[in-house]
């Protein structure tokens, strides 16, 4: 059965390694632990900034290749077939890939192969950094399987280097220059910085969701909490995409507005963040946000205390 709890990896880059990165034509590469071996391509992403996100669901599909054949792209020979962890199903003697069904093993992705000589391939399920769902090919074996079964077994690893000249779905069977591992088996998400040409991982900078800012709203005519909130979150970006709002109803027209930086924040995100609320004129501002919410609502206000914390 698929377990469909979300992984995500954070690519932090140094802005320094950035530019010299993108001049020399360098792609952000993810490649997935599969069989205890990396050697396809996940993603190969040119577009890149100074903070990105890789996301992925445990969802595959099971096909068979008739090569594996480094720096080239994966050829599915077969159909394909999604299929989960826990799962088998059955390549046929006419090479066809029956639909899948609970398997032996509970970890891993079985294929019962009938037909011949056939090297078991996986694609899996991902979100990429610009946030575009694909589904592409993470593993093909290495050594052919003649008719018997092969277990495929995918570990919630990824590999992240930069390469030059390489793209999406390409086999490889050598180790990549500068790799670093992300382990996310015991947790689902984690982050990396690159600087200096070298990896590692950055100081978990991230804050409770105390207070920044409180106003406290008193309405002449009634307003509505979820209309409120949307109004002001849609004006929560750019610089101010790190600071979240909460809106709770005091009673009678009276509401408590509270804004705070976002938990969970690292890195150059929360870096900006900072920055920003060191600013004199922010607590202005975020006021002036709530003040223009209630313009839009058409909703005039008794009286409007603000609070810095």
């Amino acid at each position: 059965m698929t377990n469909a709890l979300s992984k995500s990896v954070g690519i932090q880059i140094d802005t320094a390694d950035l530019e010299e990165l993108k001049h020399d034509g360098y792609n952000l590469c993810f490649a997935k632990k599969v069989n205890d071996t990396y050697n396809v391509v996940w993603q190969s992403a040119s577009e890149y900034l100074a903070d990105n996100t890789f996301s992925w669901q445990p969802l595959y599909e099971l096909f068979g290749s008739n090569e594996f054949k480094g720096d080239v792209g994966v050829r599915v020979s077969t159909n394909k077939v999604p299929i989960g962890l826990g799962d088998e199903a059955v390549l046929d003697s006419a090479g066809v890939l029956g639909p899948a069904s609970s398997g032996d093993s509970p970890t891993g992705i079985t294929l019962l192969n009938r037909f011949g000589s056939i090297h078991p391939g996986l694609c899996a399920s991902a979100t990429d950094i610009d946030g575009n769902p694909s589904t592409n090919p993470i593993y093909v074996a290495q050594d052919a399987i003649l008719q018997g079964s092969d277990v495929l077994t995918p570990v919630e690893c990824v590999q992240v280097w930069f390469e030059q000249d390489i793209a999406t779905s390409t086999m490889f069977s050598s180790a990549r220059s500068n790799a670093v591992e992300i382990d996310l088996t015991g947790q689902d998400s984690a982050a990396r910085l690159y600087s200096g040409g070298a990896w590692s991982t950055p100081p978990s900078l991230s804050v409770d969701a105390k207070a920044i800012v409180t106003i406290i709203a008193a309405f002449a005519t009634a307003v509505t909490v979820h209309s409120l909130v949307s109004k002001i979150a849609a004006k929560l970006t750019g610089v101010y995409a790190g600071i979240a709002v909460d809106v709770t109803a005091l009673g009678g027209n009276t509401v408590s507005i509270v804004y705070s930086e976002k938990p969970g924040l690292s890195g150059v995100p929360l870096e900006l963040t900072r920055q920003l609320l060191a600013g004199p004129t922010t607590v202005d501002q975020l006021a002036k946000f709530v003040l223009e919410a209630l313009a839009q609502l058409q909703a005039g206000y008794v009286s409007l205390t603000t609070v810095a914390a």
